[in-house]
């Protein structure tokens, strides 16, 4: 089944205003903790999945391992995660939360729930969760589309790539 040209065409649109539209929103918001930057997020709600290396890290996040690495240095500063042993490879580490980055990433999750829900107060559920249906079909495509490209560049990981980015 393929999608009409021009149907495809008023998603794309749709598509870039909400992106612009969530940046001005992101960049309007406070920093969530001294020792958190925006473009840290990411790294904090992947690592709320489970311990990850710096390397699978980034797979995870589609982002560099010198930029992800820089991340962990100043989360690590700031407390929010810690770097562990690895179990399977004792050579190797694993950057966990801490108790603090679990918090953080607890009370973003429940902020952004209820801005959600604010976003949609004027939404029936049916609605809601037809929107998240669909939202996470197309998450699930663009990952699909995403991944051959990742594949090809670096291994990959067996951790889920779906975080709360």
């Amino acid at each position: 089944m393929t999608v009409d040209r021009a149907v495809a065409r008023e998603i794309a649109t749709s598509l870039v205003g909400t992106f612009k539209a969530l940046s001005a929103h992101k960049r309007r918001l406070p920093r969530p903790h001294p020792h958190a930057e925006q473009g840290s997020i990411p790294l904090l709600y992947a690592l709320a999945a489970e311990p990850l290396r710096v390397s699978a890290l980034a797979e995870v996040i589609h982002s560099d391992v010198s930029t992800v690495s820089r991340q962990v240095s100043a989360l690590s500063g700031g407390g929010l995660v810690a770097k562990i042993q690895d179990p399977e490879d004792g050579r190797a580490q694993l950057v966990s939360l801490t108790d603090e980055g679990t918090a953080l990433i607890e009370d973003m999750r429940e902020l952004r729930a209820r801005w959600v829900q604010s976003l949609l107060s004027d939404w029936s559920s049916d609605e809601a969760l037809e929107f998240e249906r669909l939202l996470t079909k197309f998450s699930d495509s663009l990952d699909a589309y995403v991944a051959p490209a990742a594949d090809t560049a670096s291994p990959t990981t067996d951790s889920s790539r779906r975080n709360d980015t």
